[in-house]
């Protein structure tokens, strides 16, 4: 269901309330001037009658200030986070005489921390944060007296080395966790935690390559090494571990696995071994650890596996292997653990029957053979495991049959899954015997299969205790009366996405306990005229994507579903809605009815409803709501009627509703609000009348209670006191996008709790003194998109303001003046798209608070010296898209420390300014005419994190510059005259995880072997390379690709086939490919794609076939975007053997496809394009709906020549309404009126 913009506004507010109670208070510190001053920022929160918690958030400090004591002496300041600011170092003493357990001081810059910085707190300290920081060096010695330390964290620094013999004088008596993730330490030396008793050490997402014997504690328990670089597993460091439970080794290199290693381990062991490079498993690969918990070998490229893999095992409870290249497994494989292994998941492998290896299981209950080439299931009596399986799971497979006896095979068997297969029949699960032992299945998933009739009720004659079963997208367009006898026990059925012309009542009434049916995308026509007797339980009823034209007065009779708790009728054809069709249903709480066609609402539609809290009409056609429509919802909450034709209310709408809390009337044809139709509502707390044609406004007693009131697009053109005053509750208003060219100075004061006021795209043009003046604290103004160019002083009224935007006005210079009243509140100042000319020297000086300041695309062309001097929290600056000329050298003295992302593209630099050796975060240097990069006298770069360098004049980069971005996460080098990329250039970029590498001509070289190292890597853009395109293949770079979310590359070859099967598919989401060679798509090109929602582009190539088979390789993809424009495709049906908008039998949807600038021939191959724009129609949000609509406008005919010139929608969908009714017209205006509006606008008919 649609959840509008009242509602969460509302849920945002609430939220605001309990975030603003929960802030800490300033901390009560003893007198002390200096104390005061310097710590006056933080906040301390009461965590105990004796204990605080003082929290320190961006502040300035380089260092930790002297530790003030708290005023009232039986409070202990028990914690201390000094947090997101620029530490740098800790002093000597720095904490002492202090009573602190928990010390965090995260996300700043601490290289260096004095060797008697926490002394004092040797008794004291329990957990210890150092996480986010430039500590090069593990503080051992820093620490070593602090005996009562458990937890240390030190995530994410730049510590390369953990020395042998560092902890060996230490008195970490009471150490047990031990954090040291996200480093670039690449090995851990014998004695390296030498005196430490952990329990747990995280040492994931370093460079480790080796691990020394004895490196490691004895009193492990959890150790985990993900995505390092360890090439097999170190027994050597792990044999004196007796106590260990946990070993985590995803995503290593691990491509081999050792037989008959000697050591063993006797504990109960969970082992990680998913996503390495294992190609197979030889005996005794495993043979060390006795007793395993889970083992996890998914995502791996094992072929095959040896018959003794699982020699010296005794006991293992969970085997994953799914996600491999499996096909065949040694009939012995499991012998020696067929009484333990419990959990077996084999689920996309390449399996074509249930391996025989699985026969011996005695213990096994649960077996995923999901995603594999099962086309038969033949269950075998020597299968031990049969007494014992309780959960199967067959789904995505190629079955076409439902093994004979499978149910009567399994008879523990509790939820079966044979989803997204090809069966067409379920005569197979009918017992051989007329009398059939019960089964116990609960669950039995049936769903994206080809069954097509229902009618055999002896299917289910074993399964009286199946109480789900889904039998959604399919083909079923008949049940019979009795299908349904044998199963009284169902509670849930999904039949969604199928052919039924009708309800079918009467086999229903054979499911007394039903409590959740779902008929969704189906074609019924009309709801029964018949009693639906014996569904007194249902509670849920899903009906939307029909074909129904109307809900009369007997459709949902109270004595028949007396349990009713939800309707969905959403996106049916429905024109009548009969007065009282939900009269008496004491429990009904949701009613959907959105996407219908409505005209009115008669007297008593909504009558009597006692539990109803939320009603969706929004997307019809409603212009008139008769007297008495809403009568007697005592508990009615939430109602929708965005995008209608409504002009006004009568005055009696609602009779006796109270509770209404939002409303939402947007996209309407309001004139004007009168608020007496509401009258009766006690406590209304969000109204969205945005998109209609509102001029005047009376909100009469809502006023009171009103905390949300968007105002969005109408044609509002005053502001004065009256409008907003006395609404003591108002927290948020948006008036955006109106014609408002006045506000009355104390317009707002009246709104003593308005905190976020948005006035966007009006016409302002001279904001007054006090115009903004509230009678609380207004955090949040938006007055961005006017045509101010004058602010008066005294504008923004008192100190309260933290976020302010001025953007896309007429401002010539920085409006100083009307600023000053906010200098010690303003958070963040956003002055962009103006015409300020330049930035004078210590303009913001008294800003203190200020952390984001936006002066891009302006007219700037001279920044004097300290411009930004005295921003000490500044941590965002935007300067791109200035015509600068003259930059002071001196422009960034003294800004702020906390400096993290600067933006200076387009700004004319010819080398990068100093900005006095910042630790910044992201730098962009885009588009501007710098062709040396010589920063490491300007910025400091053991922090930077995303560089763009993009369009400049680089040829490239030093080893020794690479050497200094290591926390590097995005890099972007396109557009420059890069000559070559060799495998050194990245080799020190290991936590790169973003890297485009585009339109460079000059590229002669690229070192494929250099993305080998990049295992962070998740996005890459590289095409339009020049010399390299000629003479590299993809699949070359490709198989040295870590597991990618987003790649686009340029294809070479002509032909599209198996340049992807070495590519880690399993986290790709975005396939972008630039292919203008191509001439030739493989069928099978795709195959290995798979993921919950994919976006597959393939552009500017000469391939003017798309087969159809293609759509069916696609079977793992759960949601498709396709992008297929710029081709030379004659013509395209991704909906050759199903439906709109599934493109294969195991239920990928289609989201979106672009076919445009192709040469289409437009014949009756493409009669699809109908089905689908009205189907989108259905789905979408008209907005959304209109762009899609406007793209297959623009998406034109070249063939035959009766046709050429003509787009799809004039060829295909004009035709079909046309078609469908006698008068095109009258087809728009019923059908499909959103349709036949677009089409009056591009037609012109």
């Amino acid at each position: 269901m649609h959840i509008c913009w009242i509602c969460v506004c509302y849920l945002s507010l609430s939220a605001y309330v309990l975030t603003f109670e929960d802030d800490g208070l300033p901390c009560n510190f003893k007198h002390d001037d200096n104390s005061r001053s310097i710590w006056g920022s933080c906040d301390c929160e009461v965590v105990t009658a004796d204990a605080v918690k003082v929290n320190c958030r961006n502040v300035a400090w380089l260092t930790v200030p002297s530790v003030p004591s708290l005023q009232k002496t039986k409070q202990h300041m028990t914690s201390l986070s000094i947090t997101h600011g620029n530490l740098m170092f800790i002093t000597y003493d720095a904490f002492r005489d202090q009573n602190i357990q928990v010390l965090d001081l995260s996300n700043n810059a601490i290289d260096s921390i004095n060797l008697h910085a926490f002394r004092g707190l040797e008794n004291r300290l329990y957990q210890l944060v150092l996480d986010n920081n430039l500590l090069t060096r593990i503080p051992s010695k820093q620490i070593e007296k602090l005996e009562q330390l458990r937890y240390l964290h030190l995530k994410n620094n730049r510590i390369d080395v953990v020395e042998a013999g560092m902890f060996k004088h230490a008195r970490l008596n009471n150490l047990r966790y031990l954090y040291l993730d996200n480093n670039l330490i690449e090995a851990i030396s014998t004695d390296a935690f030498v005196n430490l008793s952990l329990h747990v050490l995280t040492l994931n997402y370093n460079q480790i390559q080796h691990i020394d014997g004895n490196a490691l504690p004895p009193t492990l328990w959890y150790i985990s090494l993900k995505e390092n670089k360890l090439e097999s597993i170190p027994y050597d460091a792990l044999e004196s571990l007796s106590a260990l439970q946990t070993l985590d080794l995803e995503d290593n290199n691990i491509s081999e696995l050792q037989s008959y290693v000697p050591t063993i381990f006797m504990a109960n062991v969970s082992i990680n071994l998913s996503s390495n490079r294992i190609r197979n498993i030889p005996a005794a690969a495993f043979s060390s650890f006795r007793h395993i918990e889970s083992l996890d070998l998914s995502y791996n490229i094992m072929k095959t596996v040896h018959s003794e893999f699982l020699q010296g095992v005794a006991t293992i409870t969970s085997l994953d292997l799914s996600r491999n290249r499996l096909s065949f497994m040694p009939p012995s494989s499991f012998a020696n653990v067929a009484d333990s292994l419990s959990k077996l998941s084999l689920g996309e492998n390449d399996f074509t029957a249930v391996p025989e290896a699985l026969a011996p299981l005695r213990a096994l209950s649960h077996l995923n053979m999901a995603s594999n080439k099962l086309a038969l299931l033949h269950i075998r009596p020597a299968w031990r495991w049969n007494e014992s399986l309780r959960e199967l799971f067959l789904s995505h497979n190629f079955l076409t049959k439902i093994a004979q006896d499978m149910l009567a095979s399994f008879p523990k068997l509790e939820q079966l899954d044979i989803s997204q297969n090809y069966i067409d029949n379920l005569s197979e699960l009918s017992p051989r015997q007329k009398v059939a032992a019960a089964s116990k299945v609960v669950r039995l998933n049936l769903a994206g299969n080809n069954l097509k009739a229902l009618t055999d009720p002896s299917i289910f004659l074993s399964l009286s205790a199946m109480a789900y079963l889904d039998l959604s997208h399919n083909e079923i367009f008949h049940i019979s009366d009795t299908f349904f006898m044998l199963t009284p026990g169902l509670e849930s059925i999904s039949m969604e996405d199928n052919r039924l012309t009708s309800l079918p009542v009467r086999a229903l009434r054979n499911v007394a306990k039903l409590r959740y049916l779902v008929l969704d995308h189906n074609s019924i026509r009309a709801l029964p005229t018949e009693k639906m007797y014996n569904l007194v339980h249902l509670e849920r009823v899903s009906l939307a994507h029909n074909q129904i034209h109307a809900i009369t007065y007997d459709s949902f009779p109270a004595e028949h579903f007396r349990n009713l708790r939800s309707i969905n009728c959403a996106f049916n054809k429905m024109q009548f809605l009969a007065p009282k069709s939900f009269r008496n249903l004491p429990f009904l709480d949701t009613v959907n009815l959105q996407g219908n066609n409505f005209h009115n609402l008669h007297m008593y539609t909504f009558v009597n409803l006692s539990s109803v809290r939320q009603i969706d009409l929004s997307r019809n056609e409603i212009s008139t709501i008769s007297e008495a429509a809403f009568v007697n919802l005592p508990r009615l909450q939430h109602l929708s009627l965005r995008y209608n034709k409504l002009t006004s209310f009568h005055p009696d709408t609602f009779v006796h509703v109270i509770k209404l809390e939002t409303l939402d009337l947007s996209g309407n044809r309001l004139v004007t609000f009168d608020s007496q139709f509401l009258r009766q509502i006690r406590e209304m707390h969000s109204i969205d009348l945005s998109l209609n044609q509102l001029s005047s406004l009376s909100l009469g007693h809502l006023k009171k209670t009103l905390a949300g009131l968007n105002l969005r697009h109408n044609r509002l053109k005053v502001v004065d006191e009256r409008m907003f005053g006395d609404m003591p509750m108002l927290r948020y208003l948006d008036v955006s996008y109106n014609v408002i060219a006045h506000i009355y100075p104390g317009a707002w004061y009246q709104a003593t709790q308005l905190t976020e006021l948005y006035l966007k795209a009006n016409a302002l043009s001279h904001v007054k003194k006090r115009t903004f003046q509230t009678g609380g604290k207004m955090t949040t103004l938006d007055i961005g998109g006017n045509q101010i160019s004058r602010l008066d002083a005294g504008c923004f009224g008192e100190e309260s303001l933290l976020h302010l935007n001025l953007s896309s006005n007429r401002l010539a210079r920085i409006p100083h003046e009307a600023l000053s009243s906010l200098t010690k509140s303003l958070s963040s100042l956003d002055l962009s798209f103006n015409s300020i000319e330049s930035v004078e020297s210590e303009l913001f000086s008294e800003m203190r608070n200020l952390t984001d300041l936006s002066l891009n695309s302006n007219r700037i062309r001279r920044i004097s010296e300290a411009a930004f001097k005295g921003l000490r929290k500044l941590r965002l600056l935007d300067l791109s898209g200035n015509p600068i000329d003259e930059w002071n050298p001196n422009a960034f003295q003294e800004v702020s420390h906390s400096l993290e992302s600067v933006n200076l593209a387009d700004t004319g630099l010819y080398s990068v300014p100093n900005f006095g050796g910042r630790a910044l975060r992201q730098l962009n240097l885009s588009r501007n005419h710098i062709a040396d990069l010589a920063m490491e006298e300007a910025v400091s770069l053991n922090k930077l994190e995303t560089l763009d360098i993009s369009f400049n004049r680089i040829r490239g980069l030093t080893v020794e510059l690479l050497q200094r971005l290591g926390a590097l996460r995005s890099l972007n080098i396109s557009h420059n005259p890069f000559e070559q990329l060799a495998k050194g250039d990245l080799a020190s970029l290991s936590k790169l995880e973003a890297f485009s590498c585009h339109h460079m001509t000059n590229l002669k070289q690229v070192d494929r072997e250099g993305f080998a190292g990049l295992k962070r890597l998740r996005s890459l853009e590289i095409h339009d390379v020049g010399y390299v395109a000629k003479r590299t293949n993809v699949e070359d770079i490709v198989g040295y690709l870590p597991p990618l979310r987003i790649l686009r590359m340029q294809i070479v070859n002509r032909s599209l086939s198996e340049q992807f099967a070495d590519l880690d598919a399993r986290y790709l989401r975005y396939l972008h490919l630039d292919a203008a060679n191509a001439d030739r798509v493989d069928p099978s090109a795709f195959r290995h794609l798979r993921g919950y929602h994919v976006h597959l582009s393939l552009l500017n190539s000469q391939i003017s076939y798309f087969s159809p088979q293609i759509f069916s390789t696609l079977n793992r993809i759960r949601y498709l975007e396709l992008d297929l424009s710029n081709n030379r495709l004659r013509s395209v049906n991704p909906f050759l053997v199903t439906n709109v908008p599934m493109i294969n039998p195991h239920g990928t949807v289609l989201l979106d496809i672009d076919l445009r600038n192709n040469p289409m021939h437009c014949d009756d191959k493409m009669i699809w394009v109908a089905k689908w724009v009205r189907y989108l129609e259905s789905t979408t949000e008209p907005e959304i709906f209109k762009s899609q609509f406007d793209k297959w406008n623009r998406t034109i005919c070249y063939t035959p020549q009766e046709r050429a010139g003509y787009s799809l929608v004039q060829i295909y969908v004009e035709k079909v309404l046309q078609s469908s009714g006698n008068a095109a017209h009258h087809s728009f205006g019923v059908c499909c009126p959103a349709i036949a509006v677009l089409l009056a606008l591009h037609l012109r008919i």
